[in-house]
């Protein structure tokens, strides 16, 4: 899902690129990911695990075709807690191909754009991990009735348990190996699966309440405000470690890798931020640099409720400059056999992503992205040709 910038000083050491091991593995060195200027306005394409790790992805060819786009920044997705594009000392097991440092062979051809300049390297950590807790289901949230996530930990799990150690385990070894631009956590909601008999003790302990918010027929009240609050103090809580963790990692080490989160639009409400699933802004904003805005038109079908929504947020008084807008080129949710929005209602999307004070717009998936679209896509970014 996405992601944008943060960036500060340049590293001055060169890279270079070691000779594969006997066993023909790459064991290309870390090129630089942070550029010595941060742009004015920062536009990156972000590009799924998938295509990351996959041996016949053409790093060249996708360097040029941001080139010819005008994006000056790019996030590579590194992986979930259960399995990684580069081998994780901690967890090896994770490895999709032990030996293998995909974000550095990426990063590699990425990293440098045709005029010579550093191009920011971002990359994306996903906090979902239906592999691991199908595993370890006690670790899975609970929905009111009782059923068990497939792909979302508990509350607990997040505050006290292995999946929030992992995940900042994770931001921290990212951090310490590669020097990225920024660190994005994507997919990291607590909406509906918030209600096991752990989760309830959580939210005892960090309210102070006895019980759930109940309804007049007794039902827990999801609704309730102590809920949505509640939730956005347990995801706060899980990135003040990672920030914690991440500052700890850098310490002496040069200016600050950026943190990042992936939120859901509130589109009737925007600047209540989308509650229900922890999402609320101000609170979250606390905790690190950037929030990075899911604007899907999946979800809306209208790209001029995008530049509405931008208003809103505008009209409150947000920081504009800490936001980035995401656009999705998916025309329904992600899943099998999904296609890309039309290339009339992308062009529309961007227009209005760089709206209202707006300076940080990215495109996700890259996987997506056929030639009608990354001329498209050209069409806005680098009109010029330049």
């Amino acid at each position: 899902m996405t992601t944008s910038v943060v960036a500060a000083l340049a590293i001055s050491q060169p890279w270079e690129t070691t000779s594969p091991t006997a066993s023909g593995k790459d064991t290309t060195s870390v090129p630089p990911m942070r550029p010595s200027l941060v742009p004015d306005k920062t536009r990156s394409v972000s590009v799924d695990f998938a295509t990351v790790v996959d041996p016949d992805t053409n790093w060249s060819q996708v360097a040029g075709r941001l080139d010819e786009a005008g994006a000056n920044a790019v996030e590579l997705n590194a992986g979930r807690i259960e399995f990684t594009a580069f081998d994780w000392k901690a967890h090896p097991a994770a490895a999709a191909e032990p030996g293998t440092d995909h974000l550095a062979r990426a990063a590699r051809d990425l990293h440098r754009a045709a005029d010579g300049s550093n191009r920011q390297v971002g990359l994306i950590v996903d906090a979902m991990a239906p592999n691991w807790l199908a595993d370890h289901p006690r670790a899975a949230g609970v929905s009111i009735d009782g059923r068990r996530a497939v792909y979302q930990a508990s509350a607990s799990q997040l505050v006290h348990g292995e999946v929030g150690r992992r995940l900042v385990d994770f931001v921290g070894a990212l951090c310490e190996r590669y020097d990225p631009a920024q660190i994005s956590i994507t997919e990291l909601f607590l909406n509906g699966y918030t209600f096991g008999s752990d989760d309830r003790r959580l939210f005892k302990q960090m309210t102070g309440r006895s019980d759930w918010p109940r309804t007049s027929d007794g039902s827990i009240n999801e609704e309730a405000s102590s809920i949505k609050a509640w939730r956005a103090a347990v995801i706060a809580d899980l990135l003040g470690r990672m920030r914690k963790r991440m500052d700890a990692t850098r310490d002496g080490a040069g200016s600050r890798v950026g943190l990042a989160m992936d939120v859901r639009i509130n589109w009737k409400h925007p600047a209540r931020g989308d509650l229900i699933s922890g999402h609320d802004y101000a609170v979250l904003l606390g905790q690190f640099e950037r929030l990075i805005l899911w604007a899907y038109l999946y979800r809306t079908h209208r790209s001029k409720d995008l530049e509405q929504v931008l208003d809103r947020l505008e009209q409150t008084g947000l920081d504009m400059s800490r936001l980035t807008v995401s656009v999705g080129v998916w025309d329904r949710p992600p899943g099998p056999r999904v296609r890309p929005i039309s290339t009339s209602r992308f062009v529309a999307a961007l227009r209005a992503a760089e709206t209202h004070g707006i300076t940080s717009v990215n495109v996700t998936p890259l996987s997506l992205m056929s030639d009608p679209y990354w001329k498209a896509l050209a069409s806005v970014w680098n009109p010029d040709g330049t």
